[in-house]
C-alpha cells in the first residue's frame, strides 16, 4: 500500500509562506508516522517528497509535482482543513477520478 498525505499549505494560518510550509511539513510528518502505525508496511508519501522545503517552485509546478506523486499511490489521506485548500481539493479530485482509496486523518472515509 502507498499512501499520499494531502495536507493544506497555503490555507494555513501562519503569517508567512515559509512558516506555512514548515508547519505543514511537521503536520505531514506526524500524519506519516500515524499512518505507518495504522497500516504496517505502508509506504507513505508527502508533498515534501515531491517539493522539498529547500526548493521554491511556482504554485502550479508544486501542485503538478504533488499530483504526480499522488498518482503513484493507491490511497490518499486527507488532513483536517483539506476542504479549504485549493491544492488538497485538486488532490482529492484526482484521487476520486483515478479510483484511489480515500481516508481522512482520523481513518474515516469522507462523504
Amino acid at each position: 500500500m502507498r499512501i499520499y498525505v494531502s495536507t493544506p499549505i497555503n490555507a494555513r494560518r501562519e503569517p508567512t509562506f515559509k512558516e506555512k510550509r514548515a508547519a505543514a511539513k511537521r503536520r505531514a510528518d506526524m500524519l506519516a508516522a500515524w499512518l505507518k502505525e495504522e497500516y504496517p508496511g505502508a509506504v507513505v508519501v508527502t508533498p515534501f517528497d515531491a517539493v522539498p522545503l529547500n526548493t521554491t517552485p511556482t504554485e502550479p509546478e508544486a501542485i503538478g509535482r504533488n499530483i504526480t506523486s499522488l498518482l503513484t499511490c493507491d490511497t490518499i489521506c486527507l488532513d483536517r482543513g483539506w476542504t479549504g485548500s485549493k491544492g488538497c481539493n485538486l488532490e482529492y479530485r484526482a484521487a476520486k477520478l483515478y479510483g484511489l482509496r480515500i481516508i481522512d486523518g482520523n481513518g474515516q472515509i469522507p462523504e
